[in-house]
């Protein structure tokens, strides 16, 4: 049996032992998370047939309005396994203690390489799958098509991302090898590279402004500027270009591009594999030892400064949101992400005037704000799912210590829900403040997006606080792999629901104050009954996970 066969088949056995322990899972908990997948996909479906019946109005282009949605839409999907193929095999590669014992055993490194690299293809494929099959069952439905389109586009599809899931890793891989070797060095050159994508990014959307006079130019021009999307060299033109042979009955030229797909997995496995049998165990070496000089008089300036700025959370608790932060702080891993999550948003929003937005009537600006706030609100789903649901499991088997100290665990829950709630909520009032500068919209609509961001942040806070510390995982060290359990997956699904209901009655509002601005009494009425909905199932969400919370933090024993 070689070594990879070994490993592979040491994580499913781990896998059918989980399946086994669902028999004894309350059989409330599956139906509930059996039933917000199948909502969230079916939700989903729609969404992306109705976006392809709105294209086919304009009936001269819709073909080709597809075809480039899909082009971005692939794109931008290599990109995202990229970039989280890299994260997830950097944390297990060179942070997991599995590692380290693995390498001390007589496995062959690469053989190390090629299981967690696997790993981390399901953990950060799974997700985006999910999001490709309504795409997919959509695409079938609008142009009527076999059912057999789906099963081979999804099997081109999961061809598909081993590409950038082996691209990814060996990235990682190659960088923490050869990058400067100090803390310093990797955060100066990480943002020098982001302010680089930054600064091109920002010179493609600069040359639009001058030459849009009507909406007609502005769709073509923003179609011939993310042309690079379809560039043949891109994997994303090959999945597209096979789908779409798929569609039209070409099935010659679907298996070619299948077969390009494949020829490519195999050229990038291969690389991959001979460059961690040289590299790995270097890498391995040098990640271990990144400076850790410590400087007194700059971790005293920071200390003090962070127990000014937490002077809001129990002093008896702070030094351990104080932990919490340097833990974010220190781990590149966390801390990049943020930064994907908010800096893409940020930068759009601070172009909004590119597009000339803030020209327009009152109706095209309080429609691009209302999708602002949507894109602001999903982005803080996604940040208390992948940041705050963990910090519970990521206590450990230390908890003990800190349940044998003299603190309340009580004070502890809440202080994280504290820390969660005021950064969420900085952070997002900044962006949909930029937003509404940007975009010069009324006042009213600015108060009304404050007050939605709060009850947002609040109720996503409590939620992610909430079931973290129901459903602890304290056996990983890794949060790609708590998230991805049955806690983190609830989390997410219930943290989409609510940003849905939320956004939802704050629509409703929006749409009857600017839509009947003189009925006065039908406005205030709507406007308290959306508020109270509002406040309401803010309340819901926040006190309810939070006061189970309390009842297992108190019960818990490591």
């Amino acid at each position: 049996m070689s070594d990879i066969t070994l490993l592979t088949s040491l994580k499913l056995a781990e896998l059918r032992n989980k399946i086994r322990l669902l028999r004894h899972q309350p059989v409330l908990k599956i139906i509930v998370l059996t039933t917000f997948s199948i909502a969230f996909w079916t939700t989903l479906y729609k969404v992306f047939l109705y976006l392809f019946k709105f294209l086919g109005t304009f009936s001269a282009d819709t073909n080709n309005l597809i075809a480039t949605i899909f082009y971005i839409f692939f794109f931008s999907l290599t990109i995202m396994l990229v970039i989280s193929n890299g994260i997830i095999s950097y944390t297990s590669l060179f942070r997991a203690k599995e590692t380290a014992f693995l390498l001390t055993s007589p496995i062959r490194v690469e053989s190390v390489f090629v299981y967690r690299l696997i790993e981390s293809l399901v953990f950060s494929s799974w997700a985006l799958l999910f999001l490709a099959t309504p795409l997919m069952a959509a695409y079938m439905a609008f142009y009527k098509l076999s059912w057999h389109f789906l099963v081979l586009s999804i099997i081109l599809f999961g061809a598909f991302t081993l590409i950038p899931s082996i691209i990814g890793s060996t990235a990682a891989m190659i960088i923490t090898t050869f990058l400067p070797r100090t803390k310093r060095g990797v955060f100066i050159t990480i943002i020098g590279i982001a302010i680089g994508g930054a600064l091109v990014f920002l010179s493609k959307l600069l040359t639009l402004r001058g030459t849009l006079t009507t909406e007609y130019l502005l769709v073509k021009e923003i179609f011939d500027t993310v042309g690079f999307a379809r560039n043949p060299i891109f994997p994303s033109y090959w999945v597209c270009r096979g789908i779409f042979s798929l569609s039209t009955g070409e099935y010659t030229d679907a298996l070619f591009f299948f077969l390009l797909i494949l020829s490519n997995i195999t050229f990038l496995g291969m690389l991959a594999y001979l460059l961690a049998k040289k590299f790995i165990l270097r890498g391995w070496f040098v990640s271990q030892g990144l400076s850790h000089r410590r400087i007194i008089s700059s971790h005293h300036i920071f200390d003090t400064l962070l127990n000014v700025c937490l002077f809001y959370i129990r002093k008896e608790t702070r030094n351990i949101v104080i932990k919490d932060i340097k833990s974010f702080i220190r781990d590149p891993a966390q801390w990049s992400q943020f930064l994907i999550f908010f800096g893409l948003l940020a930068l759009y929003f601070l172009n909004l005037r590119t597009f000339a937005y803030d020209e327009k009537q009152l109706y095209w600006k309080v429609m691009v704000a209302q999708m602002n706030l949507i894109a602001t609100s999903l982005t803080l789903a996604t940040f208390t799912s992948r940041f705050i649901f963990p910090q519970f499991s990521l206590e450990g088997r230390r908890f003990w210590i800190i349940g044998m100290a003299p603190i309340n665990r009580s004070n502890i829950l809440f202080s994280k829900l504290t820390l969660s709630v005021v950064s969420s909520f900085i952070i997002s009032e900044l962006l949909i403040g930029i937003s509404s500068y940007m975009l010069r919209v009324p006042t009213a609509l600015f108060v009304l997006h404050i007050f939605t961001l709060l009850a947002i942040c609040l109720g996503l806070s409590g939620l992610s606080v909430g079931l973290g510390t129901i459903y602890p995982n304290f056996r990983e060290d890794n949060p790609s792999k708590i998230i991805s359990g049955f806690g983190g997956t609830l989390n997410l699904v219930l943290s989409l629901a609510f940003v849905l209901a939320i956004t939802l009655l704050q629509h409703l509002l929006c749409y009857v104050m600017f839509r009947y601005p003189a009925r006065f009494a039908f406005t205030h009425l709507w406007s308290i009954t959306a508020v109270l909905g509002i406040t309401a199932i803010t309340v819901l969400a926040l006190f309810i996970p939070m006061w189970f919370g309390l009842k297992a933090i108190k019960n818990i024993e490591v």
